[in-house]
């Protein structure tokens, strides 16, 4: 077998670290092949010729269910993420462990011993299959360790066709749901409607770079600790917010046309809001565009002026500060009559790749993009104060930027929309409301999506709370809608039942999803 050995040792080891699926018989059949003793030369070569792409192969086979498809930009950035002096070092150990072992040891004999018990043992090699206890339509929590089911588990929710089922019935449940924009009183304080969203952001992100406790966070009136994005990827999460009206979408039906009565600026247009809307990215004006077209964006992107370049991105597009456009717009808005205006604003400051404007061919390092990104809102959120404007603000991520990855997932990938990536910040401040000195921020730890944030912009607008000497919170977060976790990408859903989350591969099959 000769070097053919670390070959599996390593795949092995990936497999129990839960990185890659390991099909036994596959690999058994591969290993029988590289110990076959070649009798000259030439069949050496030959031998060589056939093992090497083979080998190849099968690698990506047994990775192809744990890691899909990676196009070469998230390729650099995976190899990007994944360098560390720390696998340089364990890999190094490893190698001279090999070279010594394999002068006293048959290091193959102990390779298809190991290959045996993967395929003796439960499971196979391959990920683990879905056996949560739901019975159909609902959830159940788990028993409690020791004791048994619950007597009313129907064992037939164990099978596929069972997932498939319940995924089906979330999305007609939440093809009904609907939230309703009243028009906002004449006689009440006018106020706007300011809507952040920012790519790259998960709560697990913040948490790996040890920004949970943000200041911008800690500033919010309201915050949504449990807020299902749906998605993995900029684009559906733009589109699922600018849709938000309604219930979540299934991602095969975003390019479809939208009912209008889902469109959030349509609808804030119909209540009295006068809609705008910005990007710091010329590529994502362009991409946003195409939504403008439907009619899910009101026009054209406002000229962003004279705002100041901090970035660019990997392909070398300018990125405009956003406090440098923010501010500026926050100008032209205090030359506008208007006495409503929603304002969407997308911000691709946080993207990988992007670099620092004088900052050479290197990196701009995560945690200070979050930095800058945090400090620039807060700064705008104290203009807005001083100006002396009501308004409400609402921040919030489209999608995590896989900083820690998982056990199906490397640092940087996003091909599984996991909770740890989809489930991302949101928070809501009321700017210039009067505050009694009771007042708490209200956290919304209930499993949420888009239509709980649109269901608290349309009461703010039904029972202004800038008309009230001393509004309370709980009258607008009580009882908000919630949504249960399934997010899609390119083909690939993950659902949270009974605690644990269940990934549908583009194939339609099901397995458990190790975080």
């Amino acid at each position: 077998m000769g070097l053919w050995s670390a070959y599996f040792i390593a795949k092995l080891l990936l497999y129990a670290q839960g990185v890659m699926a390991f099909n036994p018989w596959l690999n058994f059949g591969f290993a029988v092949f590289t110990t076959l003793p070649p009798g000259n030369s030439r069949q050496r070569f030959a031998k060589n010729l056939i093992a090497l792409p083979v080998g190849v192969l099968l690698l990506f086979h047994d990775a192809a269910s744990r890691i899909p498809e990676v196009t070469p930009l998230r390729l650099a950035a995976l190899i990007y993420h994944s360098f560390s002096w720390t696998w340089i070092l364990a890999l190094a150990v490893l190698i001279s462990a090999y070279s010594l072992a394999r002068l006293k040891l048959r290091i193959s004999t102990f390779v298809f011993i190991a290959i045996l018990w993967v395929a003796v043992r439960p499971g196979s090699g391959s990920p683990e299959p879905a056996t949560a206890h739901i019975v159909a339509g609902k959830e159940q929590h788990s028993p409690a360790r020791g004791a048994t089911a619950a007597p009313d588990a129907d064992p037939r929710n164990r099978q596929p066709q069972a997932l498939d089922a319940i995924l089906r019935d979330f999305y007609e449940q939440q093809s009904s749901r609907r939230v309703h924009f009243n028009r906002a009183a004449a006689d009440g304080v006018p106020f706007d409607i300011l809507i952040l969203q920012v790519a790259s952001l998960s709560w697990d992100d913040l948490k790996t770079i040890k920004r949970e406790r943000d200041p911008l966070f800690g500033r919010f009136d309201i915050v949504f600790s449990q807020f299902n994005s749906a998605a993995s990827e900029a684009a559906p999460a733009e589109i699922r917010l600018l849709r938000g009206a309604c219930g979540q979408t299934a991602e095969g039906e975003l390019d479809d046309p939208a009912q209008q009565e889902c469109l959030v600026l349509d609808s804030l247009r119909r209540a009295g809001f006068e809609p705008h809307w910005l990007v710091n990215d010329a590529a994502n004006a362009a991409a946003l565009g195409r939504l403008s077209q439907r009619g899910e964006l009101p026009g054209r992107a406002e000229n962003v002026g004279a705002a100041r370049v901090t970035q660019k991105t990997a392909d070398g597009s300018p990125v405009f500060g956003d406090y440098s456009i923010l501010s500026r717009w926050a100008l032209r808005r205090a030359a506008n009559p208007a006495a409503r205006v929603v304002l969407y604003y997308d911000s691709v400051s946080l993207n990988d790749g992007n670099r620092q404007l004088g900052g050479g061919r290197g990196g701009f390092p995560y945690a200070e993009r979050v930095a800058d990104f945090t400090a620039d809102v807060n700064r705008f959120i104290d203009d807005l104060q001083r100006s002396g404007r009501h308004a409400i603000v609402v921040v919030m991520a489209e999608h995590g930027a896989a900083l820690a990855g998982d056990a199906r997932q490397m640092p940087g990938l996003r091909e599984i929309p996991t909770p740890s990536i989809a489930i991302v910040p949101v928070g809501v401040t009321l700017v210039n409301v009067a505050r009694s000195p009771q007042w708490v921020q209200a956290r919304i730890d209930v499993p949420t999506s888009y239509l709980a944030v649109s269901e608290l912009l349309a009461r703010f607008i039904a029972d202004n709370p800038f008309d009230d000497v001393n509004p309370s919170l709980e009258r607008y977060t009580t009882a908000l809608p919630q949504t249960p976790f399934v997010a899609e990408n390119n083909g690939i859903t993950v659902m949270r039942l009974d605690r644990r989350s269940l990934m549908r591969s583009a194939d339609g099959t099901w397995s458990t999803l190790d975080e």
